[in-house]
Formats: C-alpha cells, sequence, structure tokens
C-alpha cells in the first residue's frame, strides 16, 4: 500500500503534468501511480484530455476533491483505525486549484444533468434557533438578531450574533429551566450560567436551567452537542440523553442522539467522561468513543474525533462512510428529504470533506466520480440512483 505522502504529492505531479513541467523522477513516479489501478489512469486521462480548467475552480474552493478521489471509491467492508483528517487547506498559486476543477468538471459533465437553476433550490443552513422560557414565552433567534439584551427570573440573557449566553442570579435558589430549539437547516450555541459553552447541530434540542442549583449541572439533549465544558469539582456535569447520560467534572466531548438514529455516540476529545446506560458504564480517555446501540449494549473504540467533532467548526467530514448516513447528516443541514432508488446504494461506503456553507453539488459530484451512483435534484428532493 502505498504511504499517504505519495498520495498527497499526486495533485502537485498532475499538475505539473498539465504544464509540461515533469522531471523524469517525477514522470516515474507519476507512472507508478497510473498503473496502480484502473481509476487513477481514468483520472489522469481526464485531466490531460481537457481544456476546460478555470470556469468551476471556484465550486471546488471549498472540496477536496483530489484526495477526496482517491479515497471514495467503493471500500470491501474491514475494520479499519480512522486516520486523521486534515482539514482542507489553501491551494496555492493557482496550479492545483484548476486541475481541482478539471477533475470536478470531468465527473460532473459525465454523471450530472440537473439544470442549475432546479438544483440551486437546495441551500445551506443558518444560524438560528427557537428559545422557549420557562414561563413558555417564545424568542426567535438568528444572527440578524444581536446584541439584545433581556432579562428573566434568575439571569440576565444576552443574544449576540452566534449565539445567547446566561449570567445568573446568585441568590436564586429554585431552577427554572428553558429550552433552545435548532430546526433542519440551523445550528446555534449557547454559554450556560457556570461558563460551559454548548454548539448545538441542526434538528436539536437542549433543555437547561437558567441557573444551576444543587448537586450537580444537568440538562437534558435531543440530537447532537458538543460541550466545553467549564471544570467544577464540587459539582459534576450532566448530560441526559435517550435513556443515558454522561457525566464530566470540566471536559469536552461530543453526544449524537438523534430520534430517527440507532445508535448514541459520546465522542470525548479531553478530559474524562462517564457514559452510563441502565447498570453498565464506561469511563472514557481523550479519542475514545462509546457507542450505544438500540438493544442496550455499550462499545467503545479509539476514533479521530476531528471526524465527529468538525461540524462545530464548519465542516462536514466523511472517513468510509454509508451513503445513507451521509446522506442523513447532509439532509439535516441542508434540509432535504433523500430517497434511494435501492438498499444496497444506502451501503456504498464514500468519504469526502465539505465547508458546511458552501453549495452542496461539488460534494455529490466528487462522489459521483469512480462509482456507479448518480444524485438528481428535483425541488427539495435528492433521488440516489444507480448510473444504468
Amino acid at each position: 500500500m502505498k504511504s499517504m505522502k505519495t498520495y498527497k504529492e499526486i495533485p502537485s505531479l498532475l499538475s505539473k503534468a498539465l504544464l509540461g513541467m515533469l522531471s523524469e523522477e517525477e514522470k516515474r513516479a507519476l507512472q507508478q501511480w497510473r498503473e496502480e489501478s484502473p481509476e487513477n489512469e481514468q483520472l489522469y486521462g481526464s485531466v490531460m484530455n481537457t481544456g476546460y480548467i478555470v470556469q468551476k475552480s471556484r465550486e471546488v474552493a471549498n472540496v477536496d476533491i483530489v484526495n477526496g478521489y482517491m479515497n471514495v471509491l467503493q471500500k470491501r467492508k474491514r475494520n479499519v483505525r480512522v486516520r486523521r483528517i486534515r482539514r482542507i487547506v489553501s491551494v496555492a498559486a493557482g496550479v492545483v486549484l484548476p486541475l481541482l476543477a478539471v477533475v470536478l468538471w470531468y465527473g460532473t459533465r459525465q454523471k450530472s444533468d440537473v439544470p442549475e437553476q432546479v438544483a440551486s433550490v437546495i441551500r445551506h443552513g443558518e444560524v438560528k434557533a427557537e428559545l422557549v422560557l420557562a414561563d413558555g414565552t417564545t424568542r426567535i433567534l438568528s444572527s440578524g438578531v444581536t446584541d439584545s439584551l433581556f432579562v428573566q427570573q434568575g439571569a440576565s440573557i444576552v443574544v449576540q450574533d452566534q449565539g445567547v449566553s446566561y449570567q445568573g442570579d446568585s441568590s436564586v435558589v429554585e431552577e427554572r429551566y428553558n429550552t433552545l430549539r435548532v430546526p433542519r437547516g440551523g445550528e446555534y450555541s449557547i454559554t450556560l450560567s457556570d461558563g460551559t459553552i454548548v454548539y448545538l447541530n441542526a434538528e436539536s434540542e437542549l433543555r437547561y436551567p437558567v441557573k444551576f442549583v444543587g448537586e450537580d449541572r444537568r440538562v437534558y439533549l435531543f440530537g447532537e452537542a458538543y460541550f466545553d465544558v467549564v471544570h467544577d469539582k464540587a459539582h459534576p456535569f450532566v448530560v441526559d440523553v435517550k435513556n443515558s447520560t454522561v457525566r464530566v467534572l470540566g471536559t469536552s466531548f461530543d453526544v449524537r442522539a438523534y430520534a430517527d438514529e440507532d445508535e448514541v455516540l459520546t465522542t470525548l476529545v479531553q478530559g474524562s467522561v462517564r457514559f452510563s446506560a441502565g447498570k453498565e458504564s464506561v469511563i472514557l480517555e481523550p479519542g475514545e468513543q462509546v457507542v450505544l446501540d438500540k438493544s442496550g449494549r455499550l462499545e467503545t473504540r479509539e476514533v479521530d474525533t476531528y471526524l465527529y467533532t468538525a461540524w462545530k467548526d464548519n465542516l462536514f467530514c466523511f472517513e468510509e462512510q454509508y451513503l445513507d448516513q451521509i446522506m442523513l447528516t447532509l439532509a439535516r443541514w441542508y434540509d432535504f428529504q433523500v430517497k434511494f432508488e435501492s438498499e444496497e446504494l444506502k451501503k456504498l461506503e464514500l468519504s469526502g470533506t465539505l465547508d458546511k456553507y458552501s453549495d452542496i453539488q461539488p460534494l455529490l459530484r466528487l462522489f459521483e466520480l469512480g462509482t456507479d451512483v448518480k444524485f438528481e435534484i428535483q425541488n427539495k428532493v435528492i433521488y440516489v440512483r444507480k448510473v444504468k
């Protein structure tokens, strides 16, 4: 198996080949890569045989096309330790970027016949949420609602561009719970009264006290959230989620517990947490994830935590993930419905990286490269079909 270093050199070699600037050693390296697989040869041929470069370059600024192409091929089922996903890097000097545009254009020209005006119906999400106060009063929050302040019993609530924060009243002795609801196509963050920051993903809900009172700091989660918990040894932070709990002192972790998914995933970035479900419990170390399945069984595994937390940094990172799970994640953010032509297509294992605030089409076209999958967009529905 070739090293990742070798694969990282391929975009540069292809770019030099386009410009006729390969040294003899580089020619041999590129030839060796071409002979490794028919897919590599297909990619090389498409790059060398097309003169269409500049027009599509803007579309791929947020997608790691070449490296994604090398990972996107259907993979046999196997247990592998997840490799570290790099964040998207800036492409220098207008050499690699045009190359990426060529690859994207080739996949688009061969596989996609969806009119651009139709596909544009599907748009990325935005910062938005609904705040339900303890008395039932609701307030709509968005990036357009900024620098406002209102007072609720027990706290001053400050609404800013990207989230809401609380400043508690130390005299309060009774817990009053608010609820922050993030719809499909939304995301939002909240700073709780103890300083803990919670990033809520799309289609998620957090129920929390205006002011923490008592021995522990307890919140209730539906959906997915990333927690950056302020250390307080005397008052553990507890997340109640889908028949289980996560107990921490001070740490950073992600919890994914959607009602329409069979598993609850808790991923620890730093610190320590105890995950409990029924009579079972495990203590996680950084870089570990515990999975609670629908039968109540717990499984602990080592993971690349960034794959599960990149969403809060405005990235989607997928590696060897089933297509139905990928589309489910994208559908929550882009707010569309997905329909598969067959069950077989759901279990394709694909990889790719996408900026959350970019258009979805480049990623779909990346997935089409090297596979027999075709995506068709009609209004707010994406149809996943097999190429005939």
